[in-house]
Formats: C-alpha cells, sequence, structure tokens
C-alpha cells in the first residue's frame, strides 16, 4: 500500500493552505527586518530612507491583505458552496500551523513520551551498557 493513497485530497488543501500563510507571513517579517536594517545603514540618506520605507509599508500591506483573505474569503467560498472555506477560517489555519511546527520541531508533547519510555531508576553499576 502507498502512502500517498492514504492522505485525503482535503487534508492536501488543509495543509498546502497553512504552509502559504505560514510562509508568506515569514517573507514579510524578513522583508521588513531587512529594510529596517537598511534604514539603520542608509548614513542618513533621504532617498535610501524613502525607499526602506515604502519597502516596509508593502510588507505589511501583504500581511493585511493575508489577513483579510483569510476572513473574507471563507465567507464568500460559502455563499458560493464550496467545501473548502473551512480550512481558510483563521482558527483552522492556526491549528494547522501548529500541528505542523508540531511535526517539524520538537514539541513539550512529545518530549513527554520519551520520558514516559525512560526508566525512573539510573543503574548503579554501568557495565552492562
Amino acid at each position: 500500500m502507498n502512502v500517498f493513497e492514504t492522505i485525503e485530497f482535503e487534508v492536501i488543501v488543509q495543509y498546502a493552505i497553512a504552509i502559504v500563510v505560514l510562509c508568506s507571513v515569514l517573507a514579510a517579517l524578513l522583508y521588513m527586518i531587512w529594510w529596517g536594517f537598511l534604514i539603520i545603514l542608509s548614513a542618513g540618506s533621504e532617498e535610501k530612507v524613502k525607499s526602506a520605507i515604502n519597502h516596509i509599508r508593502h510588507a505589511v500591506l501583504g500581511i493585511i491583505v493575508l489577513m483579510l483573505v483569510l476572513f473574507i474569503v471563507p465567507v464568500i467560498t460559502r455563499l458560493i458552496g464550496l467545501p473548502y472555506g473551512d480550512y481558510l477560517k483563521p482558527k483552522q489555519v492556526l491549528q494547522t500551523i501548529s500541528e505542523i511546527s508540531g511535526r517539524v520541531f520538537w514539541t513539550q508533547a512529545d518530549s513527554e513520551i520519551i520520558l514516559e519510555e525512560t526508566p525512573d531508576t539510573i543503574p548503579s553499576n554501568f557495565s552492562d551498557l
């Protein structure tokens, strides 16, 4: 049996939406940090400062548009009758991002499972290791 045969299309859509949102927000934040750094290095040049501020505005505008999409598109998809609007709800997207980050990074729940599997006592004689 192939692993990809068991994955449902809805789950793929849900994860794809969450990954796109996460990457978009991270890219916008990195973009703002980079242009903020260039403001610091502009040495007071008005042209460089204006350019950097415009780029930061575009990044903030991108995040605002992304958040609006997360609130407006579920309503539109529900009105049209498409079944995938639930995956665009902010709560669902944040839960999916949390699930993805839990799988990518080691979460506390994973460490509790590993700690439960380890013995409670340490042997006094380490010769059997």
